[in-house]
């Protein structure tokens, strides 16, 4: 793995408030958060070079995943990263939101991305589609939905 992108995605992640314990060793919550947070990362600009397709928890690189399993402590140690004063308050209330409201909001935004000219409501309903299963393990419904669109779009993200 490239130094400067293992200091770069480290540093993020540590600016995320996640640790390498937790991404490699917790449950899996940690793991969708990382892939999420890393996901609008780049999206924002932030030079993360992963490809992300859509999985079960919604867009997941397995190059990330890699990454972040085969990353030392050493490696972890080192990473820093400088935000970018324009995207600090975006990346600071997405890492707020819990990983079901970022793995909602990533497939969200990677389907209104794949189909720009599609409605919102289209977008919602084909997500509420997509994460039915998921929406009723969560007790969620196609409002939570609606609501996780308004949010980013108030981001700016969408």
């Amino acid at each position: 793995m490239d130094e400067s992108k293992v200091k770069t995605l480290a540093g993020f992640l540590k600016w995320n408030g996640l640790s390498r314990k937790e991404i490699t060793k917790g449950d899996i919550s940690n793991r969708i958060k990382a892939q999420k947070l890393v996901y609008f990362g780049r999206v924002l600009g932030i030079p993360l070079d992963y490809d992300f397709d859509l999985y079960v928890y919604g867009p997941y690189s397995s190059a990330l995943s890699h990454d972040y399993f085969e990353m030392g402590e050493r490696e972890w140690a080192r990473g820093e990263i400088v935000i970018p004063e324009g995207i600090s308050a975006i990346l600071i209330a997405l890492k707020e939101k819990d990983d079901f409201f970022l793995e909602i909001a990533a497939t969200l935004h990677s389907i209104r991305t794949s189909n720009p000219d599609a409605s919102e409501e289209d977008v919602i309903n084909a997500v509420s589609n997509i994460k039915s299963e998921r929406l009723m393990e969560k007790k969620a419904s196609i409002d939570y939905v609606k609501n996780t669109f308004n949010e980013i779009k108030n981001l700016r993200l969408i």
